[in-house]
């Protein structure tokens, strides 16, 4: 049983991202501030979950479209060059916190013996899920139809997304293990208690912070624009 001040403040976290989730859902569907791809509203809200009121200032400042819209030059919508870095951040994180999310409990509920250690099992479940549905994201909100529409999100994801999919996910997994073996070794971590989700948030805001400077490179050399 982990220690009462640990669950009160993995609840705490959690509760956290709940009410920031609650905010943007209500900035979003009831006062109407709905994104012109539709995608970007779940990644918002998956990045508010994970991250928290942080997320929510991110969101106010970068992610309402009308944010935009105030920045123009020529009648033109110019995007400032940290709102593209904060989006693609986002996007990828938000991939990378879905897969984690859906890898870890579908694991959870697959595996013989909970409590035994396969986090290396755990690691690329969480990265193939996150490319999967990175992969689908693009699937839905691009153009075309049938197989063509299918290589074209592969591509643009492999080709836009990958290498920031791949700095968020090394910073999961690294702290992960340290969760593991070294910050909460005991009791072990599993997905039914708050405090293993809790590790994953942190886990998670340690990725969107990983990404960030990798996300910026990418949109240097024009591998980043691509929404």
């Amino acid at each position: 049983m982990p220690p009462t001040w640990l669950l009160a403040l993995s609840w705490a976290a959690l509760a956290a991202g709940f009410v920031s989730f609650a905010i943007v859902v209500a900035d979003t569907y009831l006062r109407g501030h709905r994104q012109p791809a539709r995608v970007m509203e779940i990644v918002w809200l998956v990045t508010v979950l994970y991250i928290g009121p942080a997320a929510v200032r991110l969101y106010w400042n970068w992610g309402r479209a009308e944010v935009f819209a105030r920045r123009r030059h020529g009648g033109q919508v110019r995007k400032p060059r940290r709102g593209l870095v904060v989006t693609q951040v986002s996007r990828c994180g938000a991939h990378c916190a879905l897969g984690f999310v859906v890898a870890e409990v579908a694991l959870f509920a697959l595996k013989a013996h909970p409590a035994q250690e396969t986090l290396w099992v755990d690691y690329a479940g969480d990265y193939l899920a996150a490319v999967t549905i990175a992969v689908l994201f693009r699937y839905v909100g691009g153009p075309g139809r049938g197989v063509t529409k299918i290589w074209r999100a592969l591509s643009t994801v492999v080709t836009v997304e990958l290498v920031t999919i791949t700095a968020f996910e090394l910073a999961l997994f690294a702290w992960l293990t340290l969760a593991h073996h070294v910050v909460f070794p005991e009791p072990p971590l599993r997905p039914d208690s708050p405090v293993f989700w809790f590790a994953g948030q942190l886990g998670l805001i340690a990725g969107f912070v990983a990404a960030w400077p990798v996300a910026s490179w990418q949109l240097d050399r024009g591998a980043g624009r691509a929404e």
